[in-house]
């Protein structure tokens, strides 16, 4: 009789990118006025380029191996994505849902089909590097959840390890209420978060300041 051997399967983490194509007119609008329609698609480029970056730097933590992905809109056969250079292992998906709230629950029920734990990333926090990647992967390790506050109310990053639409239904997103909210309902599932200190998304002229200091749109506040 011939045995069979069984390979174990090694756990990972799935970083799912949410992300807009840098195209002037689409990409982060509401840094025109300060910046004009081209700088403001230079500068999400940019950005987006940099959370790629860190990324590809995070590909183990604590022995589970971390693999990363692009969530885009629009699709990924879009000709405005020509202009990114996207690295060959990451996947690419279109983003699916009506809202962020939809798109984000896609991602998290694609990803924790051949992962134990999934951390959901903008592209527009530059304080969002490696360490803090590291820090997410290893949290969910201990907890249900984890969660990156911004100073907005929002919140640059999320974490989890099993899906649960409510805490993605019914958010008024873009608004301060949206870390509140989100933290109330992982509460109400009986989910563990951690949580790590506030970050500074990129979204208005104001925020400019909290760009990386060598990075000349981090003085183009007016």
């Amino acid at each position: 009789m011939t045995s069979v051997s069984s390979e174990v399967v090694p756990q990972k983490i799935r970083v799912q990118i949410i992300a807009k194509a840098p195209l002037a007119g689409f990409a982060k609008t509401r840094l025109i006025p300060a910046l004009g329609a081209d700088a403001a698609a230079a500068l999400a480029k940019k950005m987006l380029l940099n959370i790629i970056r860190n990324c590809e730097t995070v590909t183990e933590v604590d022995g589970v191996r971390v693999e990363s992905s692009l969530w885009m809109s629009p699709e990924p056969e879009s000709p405005h994505w020509r202009c990114v250079n996207i690295p060959h292992n990451f996947e690419q998906y279109a983003q699916q849902g009506e809202d962020l709230g939809e798109r984000m629950a896609c991602a998290f029920e694609r990803g924790l089909v051949d992962a134990c734990a999934v951390i959901v990333v903008g592209s527009d926090c530059p304080e969002i590097d490696a360490s803090v990647l590291h820090w997410a992967a290893s949290a969910l390790q201990g907890h249900d959840a984890c969660l990156v506050p911004c100073a907005d109310g929002g919140y640059a990053l999320i974490g989890l390890r099993k899906v649960e639409a409510s805490v993605f239904a019914d958010i008024p997103w873009s608004t301060d209420q949206v870390a509140d909210l989100t933290r109330q309902r992982l509460a109400e599932c009986g989910m563990s978060c951690a949580e790590y200190k506030l970050v500074h998304d990129i979204d208005v002229a104001e925020d400019l300041a909290y760009l990386p200091a060598d990075w000349p749109e981090s003085t183009c506040r007016a």
